[in-house]
């Protein structure tokens, strides 16, 4: 099961580095700041990103010439790994309304997605890459997105026990969690 698991994530990841090296050099979306009425790709919402498609606007971390073409991608990606749509970092009241405005910075999402993109860029730049992939023997996989956030707004920190810890809650020394400390006073956070 771990083995699907890590497949599945490996996949997604590969497509997300995919989709941003190839929005490097292609057509951007709304989600970035399209004018109004452009749409996202997405069904109804025009973004067909033709010649006729108005320069987005505001694009802070992604290339500013890239076209809308390689930006809708890159934010469907986004939407897929955080299970949400283009209201959650814009404004967005519909696919293909002209009340949307995908340039406006007034929600906090929007400036968080844009500082865990440029993180992602990193790791993948600085670590991934050279550091990862001169100790393999097969391409090494690309940070995304769904790594961490698996479908959700905040990222899924799963725990795990620390091998070689005491079972059941024992704090360091052996003593169980609750019991009192060596000379007799209660264990810290017991009354």
């Amino acid at each position: 099961m771990k083995q699907l698991r890590f497949g599945a994530t490996l996949f997604g990841a590969v497509v997300l580095a995919a989709a941003i090296v190839s929005a490097q050099g292609a057509p951007a979306t709304p989600a970035q700041g399209g004018a109004p009425g452009q749409g996202g790709g997405r069904p109804g919402g025009g973004g067909g990103g033709g010649a006729q498609a108005a320069p987005l606007q505001n694009l802070q971390v992604l290339p500013k010439d890239m076209p809308r073409a390689q930006v809708i991608p890159i934010m469907q990606q986004f939407e897929a790994a955080l299970q949400v749509d283009c209201g959650h970092c814009h404004v967005w009241t519909g696919a293909g309304l002209p009340t949307n405005d995908y340039a406006a910075d007034v929600k906090p999402a929007k400036k968080v997605a844009r500082e865990m993109l440029k993180m992602v860029m990193a790791a993948n730049t600085q670590f991934v890459g050279p550091a990862i992939q001169a100790n393999m023997t097969r391409p090494a996989m690309q940070v995304s997105c769904a790594m961490c956030h698996r479908g959700k707004t905040t990222p899924v920190v799963e725990t795990y026990p620390v091998p070689g810890a005491p079972a059941g809650g024992a704090r360091p020394g052996g003593a169980p969690a609750g019991a009192p400390a060596p000379g007799g006073a209660p264990a810290p956070g017991r009354q």
